[in-house]
């Protein structure tokens, strides 16, 4: 969505849209976490159990759409600068060759662009893995494990924030928090590394390098 939105603004959008809708995602985008989080337990917790007649108002649904509200206007901002820094010539080019505004955007504009893409793509991802505030007011904290979206969950950030300051150290309990805290940045890394493989393909096919 964020990505979408970024090639939207920088190629279709009106430049009044432009200039109005780059600074109010700018600051959606400062919100702070415990804000969001906030928000999610008072307002759209009880919003979305009256709508869809929920059994819990804390839910993975529920902390799922407040994360989006995180994640999306940073991956946003990062895409639509780095989409911009295009040189102009580029467009230019591609239209003058017969491509339309679309397969300008799609095809050389994006491709040009693909490296700060994906830095917003890893820095709005490393947010919504290492999220804290935001899962542990929203989510129920239920240790259980369900695959229904619409249960009370618990990540293992929360885990580690709800949980560290009453452990007593050196205990197995304080050393399997850290086990946790390190197989959360096990997965990061596994993610992040596997995401550089194929944004490198992507770029070779969308470049014409790879049939």
């Amino acid at each position: 969505l964020a990505i979408l939105a970024a090639i939207y603004t920088t190629e279709f959008a009106p430049l009044w849209l432009r200039e109005f809708i780059k600074p109010v995602i700018e600051m959606l985008a400062g919100i702070p976490s415990v804000v969001l989080g906030f928000f999610a337990l008072i307002v759209l917790a009880t919003f979305l159990q009256d709508t869809f007649d929920l059994e819990f108002r804390l839910n993975a649904i529920n902390a799922g759409i407040t994360l989006g509200l995180a994640v999306i206007p940073i991956v946003y901002t990062i895409c639509e600068d780095a989409l911009t820094a295009v040189p102009r010539s580029y467009r230019n080019a591609s239209l003058a060759l017969g491509a339309s505004p679309w397969q300008t955007a799609w095809k050389v504009v994006l491709p040009s662009a693909l490296p700060g893409v994906f830095a917003g793509f890893v820095l709005g991802f490393g947010r919504a893995i290492g999220e804290t505030m935001i899962v542990l007011m929203a989510s129920g904290n239920a240790a259980i494990t369900s695959w229904n979206f619409a249960e009370p969950v618990r990540t293992l950030s929360a885990t580690i924030a709800a949980e560290l300051g009453e452990v007593v150290f050196g205990s197995p309990h304080y050393h399997v928090l850290f086990f946790v805290g390190t197989l959360l940045f096990l997965i990061t890394f596994v993610l992040n590394y596997l995401g550089t493989m194929l944004v490198n393909r992507l770029r070779r096919r969308l470049s014409g390098a790879e049939a």
